[in-house]
């Protein structure tokens, strides 16, 4: 009969302390066990969370190396674009309520197993020039001088700005500006950076890796965006020809002093671009919330397109639409022929990784 493991549910223990838990050298070598660093293993059905993960690795495994890349973006709740090392954004969901903190993270995505199913994310870590970036499986380590830290509770990783450059060595622009405006907008996980504290970090290291993709992302990034989706919409918007957008432009209802908020506005003929994320509308509610909203804007002389998730990756149809609606209304739009091109240098160029590699 197999030993039950519940207790140990979570647990992340170098091979050793397994034995001297009665386990044998076969049971560690069944699928029962998953080996997440060189000596350490996990329960595979109860796999450790990626906060354990990473406790073990800057503690054990490589004692006073730095969290970075995406693991430091992962723990700042920096959203990260799904198909980035296998989806390792997609482990961190939004906390109850818009709560904040320092949330326990599953390994695994709800939902699935770990071994067939799925892996366990890869860790990234900093360590010194000249310090052994030898680990072994399940870990990148990086060795470059400098860079600011903080502590996420008992973890200490790059701080906000560093993590901004580590993920510009990944990512392409767009997304690197996806992340800069979750990081300063009115709904960032851990609140209080701007542009300006951005900008002088990134300037105290001008030339550690990264930099120019990140100074570029702070030139296109605004304040008061809401989700990546609405950040790589305005780039695509602007990329097209169309004129810039003011994000989450704030429009107040005369009658009952209300506030409502426009994805993406051009305030000089009224016209507005709704953006609705893949989990949009996911109750009768949020629906219903959704109309009312709309009905109010409308009442004060504002018009209102849509747009989705299809359309971010797909983006040609909405363009033109959106050229032909807004034009109508005054706004200047570019021509259908830069339209079109714009879509295929998209395709081509994937400023993204929003975006598909193919469209139509």
């Amino acid at each position: 009969m197999a030993r039950d493991l519940t207790r140990f549910h979570g647990a992340l223990l170098h091979r050793a302390e397994w034995m001297r838990h009665g386990l044998h050298p076969r049971d560690l070598a069944s699928d029962r066990f998953t080996t997440v660093f060189p000596g350490y293993l996990t329960l595979t059905d109860h796999p450790a969370s990626f906060n354990g993960l990473a406790w073990v690795l800057q503690n054990m495994v490589r004692p006073g190396c730095v969290l970075s890349h995406t693991t430091a973006a992962l723990l700042w709740g920096v959203p990260l674009p799904w198909r980035l090392e296998e989806g390792v954004g997609m482990l961190r969901r939004p906390e109850p309520g818009g709560a904040v903190g320092d949330p326990l993270i599953p390994s695994v995505r709800p939902g699935l197993t770990l071994g067939d199913e799925t892996s366990l994310p890869l860790l990234h870590c900093r360590v010194a020039p000249r310090a052994s970036s030898s680990v072994g499986r399940g870990v990148i380590v990086h060795r470059h001088r400098g860079g600011a830290t903080a502590r996420r509770g008992r973890l200490i990783v790059s701080s906000q700005a560093e993590t901004l450059r580590e993920l510009a060595t990944l990512l392409p622009v767009w997304d690197v500006v996806a992340a800069v405006e979750a990081v300063i907008g009115p709904d960032a996980a851990h609140p209080g950076e701007t542009l300006a504290s951005l900008r002088a970090e990134v300037e105290a290291r001008p030339g550690a890796a990264g930099t120019a993709r990140i100074r570029r992302a702070l030139e296109l990034a605004r304040e008061g965006v809401r989700s990546p989706g609405e950040s790589v919409m305005r780039l695509i918007l602007m990329a097209a020809g169309f004129p810039e957008p003011t994000p989450n432009l704030p429009v107040q209802d005369p009658r009952t002093g209300k506030v409502r908020y426009i994805d993406l506005a051009w305030t000089s003929i009224g016209f507005g671009l709704e953006y609705d994320g893949d989990g949009h509308r996911a109750t009768k509610e949020q629906w219903r919330e959704d109309e009312t909203r709309r009905d109010e804007l409308a009442s004060q002389g504002w018009t209102l397109a849509r747009s989705n998730g299809d359309d971010l990756r797909r983006p040609l149809r909405m363009l033109l639409r959106l050229q032909r609606s807004s034009g109508e209304r005054g706004l200047r739009v570019p021509t259908e022929q830069r339209i079109r091109r714009t879509a295929r240098q998209l395709a081509a160029d994937q400023p993204s990784l929003r975006l598909d590699r193919q469209r139509s």
